[in-house]
């Protein structure tokens, strides 16, 4: 009995240092660029021992290097691990040659958006040729859900207990995009433009852009969105027909992302 409580007590610590450690790299993905080992002490709430010790696991397995005798960023294993991403996304598979093809039809920037949390991230981007001059969206950048018709896209899908943790988390950005700020309101709002099936926002992320998006589902689990961007300084109406196309390549993408039947 004596082994098994301190078997499960050394399991306990040990998980808890798994969760410190990660800590670390969470910090680095909300925080600054460059992190001194005190900074993290402090962070973690841990000695400077221990925090160097965190930092030196770390840096064994390649994911922090150090940049002076005292700071350290990302390491190379995290690029290697995005590389991973790219070639065995299911999404990105399903997505890529439609995206390519959907740009070249349509001069649109077309972008392909996980939903990540209560954030939305860009996984790919195809600038297309009227695409605005400045990129709003980027691989690896995390974008809020009530900013945009790539985000307001899939806030659209959300479950009423997700929006209620928007509400409860996000009232004052919601207020300051002029949404709802209770899960009621907010889930009345979305549902309107859940009716609609293509979101169209302008200039709310970048100044001079416009864009439309379609949700992204592989059977009833909501994975992101696709967009269509472009500039929009007083230039020519965006034609329907890139608008029907926006919505084709998302069936197209869902499509793709639903496992064949066996038959028997």
């Amino acid at each position: 009995m004596v082994r098994i409580g301190t078997d499960i007590a050394e399991r306990r610590r040990a998980m808890t240092v798994i969760t410190k450690v990660l800590q670390v790299l969470q910090h680095f993905r909300d925080g600054p660029a460059r992190l001194t080992a005190r900074e993290v002490a402090e962070f973690l709430g841990v000695s400077l021992a221990t925090a160097y010790r965190y930092l030196a696991d770390l840096e064994d397995a390649g994911l922090v290097e150090r940049a002076s005798l005292n700071e350290y960023v990302l390491g190379s294993t995290i690029v290697e691990l995005d590389r991973v991403i790219r070639l065995n996304d299911p999404l990105l598979a399903a997505a890529g040659e439609i995206m390519d093809s959907l740009s070249e039809r349509t001069g649109a920037t077309v972008l392909l958006s996980r939903l990540h949390g209560l954030k939305v991230v860009c996984i790919r981007e195809v600038r297309g040729t009227s695409a605005p001059a400045a990129a709003c969206y980027e691989r690896g950048r995390a974008m809020p859900l009530f900013q945009g018709a790539t985000s307001k896209a899939i806030m659209a899908h959300l479950t009423l207990d997700q929006l209620e943790k928007v509400a409860q988390q996000h009232a004052h950005e919601l207020h300051a995009a002029s949404l709802p700020t209770s899960r009621e309101a907010l889930g009345r709002a979305m549902a309107g433009l859940r009716t609609s099936g293509v979101c169209f926002t302008c200039n709310e992320v970048s100044p001079g852009t416009q864009a439309w998006a379609v949700p992204i589902h592989h059977g009833k689990k909501l994975l992101g969105s696709m967009s269509l961007v472009y500039a929009s300084p007083g230039g020519p109406a965006v034609p329907k027909a890139a608008v029907d196309s926006l919505v084709r390549a998302g069936l197209r993408v869902e499509g793709r992302l639903v496992p064949q039947r066996t038959t028997s």
